[in-house]
């Protein structure tokens, strides 16, 4: 087990899990949050108000300490997160030797003009040409999040996980105060 030392809240405790290979090592938040910068494609899990799950593939980003998605206003995820505000988030591989992440939460609405446009802005970075130019598949995405014209929620997590599998298998939980 290994605990930040900055005491930073941002950073989370990172705890090997107890589904690991005997001589298994946690993998390091740096290594987890850079995969998270870096993948594009999530499906995100929320729960219906009769309790039934609903997940979707959606584009998100992690970015300020979160994790970030944009969606209708009348899409079942937003009707479902205007009842539950807990949702997870992952990406995972079609290999069996890879590392799969997992980011559960709270989902809130974000309405601040200044937050919506800085994340509109991490958008267009992380996809580029998808968001900025007029053949990409969400052209005029960001500047729809700037306005208020989509639904944009912040994740704030409280756990997240990488399943690293392979000859050294590990289960590594980073939980944040």
């Amino acid at each position: 087990m290994s605990t930040p030392t900055t005491g930073d809240p941002a950073v989370p405790q990172t705890v090997l899990g107890p589904f690991s290979a005997p001589d298994a090592t946690p993998t390091p938040w740096e290594e987890t949050e850079w995969a998270l910068r870096r993948i594009q494609k999530f499906q995100l899990c929320t729960v219906r108000r009769d309790g039934r799950p609903h997940v979707t593939p959606l584009v998100a980003i992690w970015a300020f300490g979160a994790m970030w998605f944009i969606t209708g206003e009348n899409e079942q995820k937003a009707k479902n997160l205007s009842a539950n505000q807990h949702c997870a988030l992952t990406s995972g591989t079609d290999t069996l030797t890879s590392t799969n992440y997992v980011i559960e939460g709270t989902a809130s609405l974000v309405t601040d003009p200044d937050t919506r446009h800085a994340a509109a802005a991490a958008f267009e970075q992380s996809y580029g040409w998808q968001f900025t130019r007029d053949d990409g598949t969400w052209y005029q995405l960001g500047d729809r999040v700037r306005a208020g014209a989509v639904q944009l929620y912040r994740v704030q997590p409280d756990k997240a996980f990488a399943f690293a599998d392979g000859k050294r298998s590990s289960q590594t939980r980073y939980l944040w105060r």
